[in-house]
């Protein structure tokens, strides 16, 4: 009898944490999702801008640079 209770107490406490486990991977992705697409509309586009600075800077040492080569 208590061999049976032990293994039906063990049954619930695993569904019980396979339960928490499912509901912080779901948080955890929501959580991701979120910053995902915070990252997409605000931090993206200041990149890009900088990156395009830092191509246009590059591209015109080049051209100074080839001019000066014999």
């Amino acid at each position: 009898m208590f061999k049976i209770a032990a293994i039906e107490l063990k049954q619930n406490f695993r569904s019980l944490l396979d339960a928490n486990w499912r509901a912080l991977a779901g948080l955890a992705f929501m959580v991701l999702a979120m910053v995902s697409i915070q990252y997409d509309e605000h931090l993206a586009p200041e990149l890009n801008r900088l990156n395009d600075g830092f191509s246009h800077v590059a591209m015109d040492f080049s051209k100074k640079l080839s001019s000066f080569t014999l």
